[in-house]
């Protein structure tokens, strides 16, 4: 019988073959693909006829990423990036980040990298420092053995890294708080260069289309930024010049439609009436910027952090939440025309499309499932009692990926998620 080290050494050598023959995809962004849309091929191996619960040391406020048949699975506030197999609920390896973790951790062949920092500026601590940078502490990235949770490099930057960044060849894209792009050795994370945005990056995850090109939006100023990944240059920028917050914290979503590509953002603006604000959503041209369609998502008061939903494509449909105005929509990609609203409370996550239906969560703890034609609501499930996370579900094979801010990561099977 193997002992509890055999078996990891055991599982080491297993994916160490399934990576370096191709068997199995490398999550290389933010849920897996520019559109957002986190549908991904596995099987975790966990019971189909009841909810998986995974026990983490801490809120998790990022989407766990697939390697195997495990979870690479962070914490917020105390920092802890594990691996854990879902079957069984072990952690078969865990380390710790020297700030929060935000981040997904991405993997490439025999390297994951993780984001680790914090949302305060340093302006917060001492009025009188500028406020340049945000993100108060260590701010950086950690690069790991993904087999066996060995730290390979460390990379420091003067902000946070609370956005996931982007696995581009050989190299890392890694956005913050310190208003660049660090682009980085992914074997041994010294610095290729440094694309200075004149903007800090809070959770506004780059999104990598098939071209090379990164989108990626930023605060102080409110922009939205194209960058060329096969020379680093910067694209174009969209100003929001009115927005009070939203395209820094939006990982932008891209897709196609009336044969163009279009990245959708969305964003937060002031109203005529004190203390009420418009949440509204955007379309550009991922070639030129242009604007090409804008929509309101609705009128709400004060949101704190997370002031703006983060929006999915799929075919032809954008959904959408808000934590504004407390719903859930969808929108045609190519015309912005809305197809449907419903009322859900405080959506601030990415939700997940796929046969037919959309899979959201609140800030609530509720679990949504959606038909994605009509904008009905099917069914719902409480998952704790605490906020789940920003970051949103994902759907892999046929189980739901729930992480929460109550310190769990829920598996819930589709077959649990028929109508009442």
């Amino acid at each position: 019988m193997l002992t509890g080290s055999s078996r990891i050494l055991v599982r080491a050598l297993l994916l160490s073959l399934l990576t370096s023959t191709g068997a199995h995809a490398d999550w290389l962004q933010y849920r897996h693909g520019a559109d957002r849309n986190a549908v991904v091929a596995g099987d975790l191996q966990v019971p189909n006829d009841r909810v998986t619960v995974l026990d983490t040391p801490n809120g998790v406020r990022a989407t766990p990423t697939v390697i195997g048949h495990d979870l690479l699975i962070g914490n917020n506030e105390s920092g802890e990036i594990q691996r854990i197999d879902p079957a069984t609920g072990k952690t078969l390896w865990q380390i710790h980040a020297p700030n929060w973790v935000h981040s997904e951790t991405i993997w490439s062949g025999h390297t994951a990298v993780t984001g680790y920092g914090n949302r305060f500026f340093t302006s917060d601590e001492d009025p009188a420092v500028p406020n340049y940078a945000r993100g108060t502490g260590p701010g950086g990235v950690l690069a790991t053995n993904p087999a066996t949770g060995a730290i390979r490099w460390q990379y420091r930057t003067l902000g946070e890294v609370m956005p996931t960044p982007v696995i581009v060849g050989d190299s890392v894209y890694v956005a913050g708080g310190d208003r660049a792009i660090h682009v980085l050795s992914l074997a041994d994370g010294h610095q290729r260069d440094l694309i200075r945005l004149g903007s800090f990056v809070s959770m506004s995850s780059p999104a990598l289309d098939d071209s090379g090109r990164l989108f990626v939006g930023g605060g102080d100023p409110y922009r939205l930024f194209a960058i060329n990944t096969g020379n680093n240059q910067p694209l174009w920028h969209a100003d929001f010049p009115d927005m009070i917050g939203g395209v820094d914290d939006v990982p932008p979503a891209v897709g196609h439609a009336a044969e163009q590509e279009i990245v959708v953002t969305s964003g937060v603006f002031p109203t005529a009436t004190k203390g009420r604000f418009e949440h509204r959503l955007f379309a550009l041209n991922a070639s030129t910027g242009q604007r090409l369609w804008q929509a309101s998502l609705g009128i709400g008061g004060p949101v704190k952090n997370n002031r703006s939903g983060a929006p999915v494509i799929h075919a032809d449909q954008v959904v959408v939440g808000s934590p504004t105005s407390n719903t859930l929509s969808a929108f045609s990609l190519t015309t912005g025309k809305r197809q449907w609203q419903l009322e859900t409370g405080p959506i601030k996550a990415p939700p997940v499309i796929a046969h037919g239906r959309v899979y959201a969560t609140t800030t609530k703890a509720r679990l949504l499932v959606v038909n994605a034609t009509t904008g009905k609501l099917i069914t719902e499930r409480r998952l704790g009692d605490k906020p789940l996370a920003p970051a949103g579900p994902i759907l892999v094979g046929n189980d739901l990926v729930v992480p929460s801010q109550d310190s769990h990561v829920y598996i819930v099977p589709l077959s649990l998620l028929t109508a009442s």
